[in-house]
C-alpha cells in the first residue's frame, strides 16, 4: 500500500462501516477532523493500543477498550480508532479491519464514529490506537476503593486473552500441543466466552462494587497487587480458587510464562461485601459466566502472593 494518507474514494467506502445515529451531530466522514455527539451524562474517557497482535485486531480493539469503562461502573458509548498500516501490509486487510470493528461495535453497543486511518513506515506490523468513552449513571467504581473485610471476586479464567493470542500468533505449535480439538476450543474463548467483560458489567448493575479491575498486562497477579496498593490494604488469596483451564496451563508450560501474568482481559476482578459476594457469584454462573471468591481484603499492605 502507498505511504500516507487512504485514497479518499477508498476511505469513503471503508467510512461507510462507521456508526450512523441521531446521537452523532458529526460523524466519521473524509475530511472532518472530528466528531461530535449528544450527551447529557456523565463522561467516562479512556484509551488502549492493541500492538500484540493483527489477527482479530478489531475484536480485540473494541473489547480492551470497552473493559475500562465497565470496570469504572460505565456505559461504553463510542469509539474512535487510529488505524496504523505499513507499507508492506495486504490490500484486502483494511476492509477486512473496518468490518471487523464495526460488527464489534454492533454487538457491543457501541457507535463507531470516527479516527483516523493512514499507511506509514513508522510501524512494521498494524497498530490500532483506540479512544472509548463512556457514560456514568452512579458514582465510578475506581480501583481504590477496596476495604479491609471485603471480599474479591473475579470472573471468568486467568489467562485468558493471552491464551487466544497464542493461539492466533503460534498457530503451529499450539495445535500440537493442544490437538486439533483443543486448538480450536481456545481459538473460540475469543467469543465465547469472550474477552469482554460486558456482560459481566449488565449482570452485576444492581451489586454494590467497591474496586473493579480489568487485568490486562501483568495479569491477574498484577490486578490483585493494583486494587490493594491503591486501596492502601491487603489481600489474602486462596489460589485454589484462581480458575486456570488445563489448555492455558500447558501453553504456559512449553512458552515458559506464568498463567497469573499473562493478558487476561475477558476477567473482571473486583472487591464487594461479604453479603454480597455470594449473590454477585450466584448471578455471574447462572447467566453463563464462571465467577467464584478467590480472597479477602486485609487491613494491611503486604506483597502477594504471601
Amino acid at each position: 500500500m502507498k505511504e500516507g494518507k487512504i485514497p479518499p474514494e477508498e476511505l469513503s467506502r471503508l467510512l461507510k462501516e462507521t456508526s450512523r445515529s441521531p446521537e452523532i451531530i458529526v460523524g466519521a466522514d473524509a475530511g472532518e477532523d472530528a466528531a461530535v455527539v449528544r450527551s447529557d451524562k456523565i463522561i467516562i474517557i479512556t484509551a488502549d493500543p492493541i500492538t500484540f497482535t493483527e489477527e482479530n485486531i478489531g475484536t480485540y480493539t473494541v473489547a480492551v477498550n470497552c473493559n475500562d469503562i465497565v470496570a469504572m461502573g460505565g456505559i461504553p458509548k463510542y469509539l474512535t480508532t487510529t488505524i496504523l498500516l505499513p507499507p508492506d501490509s495486504n490490500h484486502e486487510k483494511l476492509p477486512a479491519i473496518f468490518k471487523e470493528i464495526s460488527l464489534a461495535c454492533r454487538q457491543a453497543g457501541v457507535l463507531w464514529v470516527g479516527g483516523h486511518t493512514e499507511v506509514t513506515s513508522a510501524v512494521t506490523r498494524i497498530v490500532i490506537s483506540a479512544q472509548m468513552v463512556g457514560s456514568l449513571f452512579k458514582e465510578p467504581t475506581v480501583t481504590s476503593g477496596a476495604q479491609a473485610g471485603e471480599l474479591l471476586v473475579m470472573s471468568k479464567w486467568a489467562g485468558l486473552e493471552a491464551t487466544t493470542i497464542l493461539a492466533r500468533e503460534k498457530k503451529q505449535v499450539c495445535r500440537r500441543l493442544l490437538g486439533r480439538e483443543g486448538f480450536k476450543r481456545v481459538l473460540g474463548w475469543l467469543h465465547d466466552p469472550g474477552i469482554s467483560i460486558i456482560r459481566e458489567g449488565k449482570i452485576l448493575k444492581d451489586i454494590r462494587i467497591t474496586a473493579g479491575h480489568d487485568p490486562t498486562e501483568g495479569g491477574i497477579a498484577t490486578g490483585i497487587h493494583e486494587i490493594a496498593s491503591r486501596s492502601g490494604v491487603g489481600a489474602r488469596i486462596d489460589s485454589a480458587k484462581i480458575k486456570i483451564r488445563e489448555e492455558t496451563l500447558k501453553l504456559c508450560s512449553y512458552f515458559n510464562l506464568d498463567p497469573l501474568g499473562i493478558l487476561s482481559s475477558g476477567v473482571f476482578l473486583f472487591t464487594t461485601e461479604p453479603e454480597l459476594a455470594a449473590d454477585a457469584c450466584a448471578k455471574l454462573n447462572t447467566g453463563g459466566i464462571p465467577a467464584a471468591v478467590i480472597g479477602k481484603i486485609t487491613p494491611v499492605f503486604s506483597p502477594w502472593p504471601e
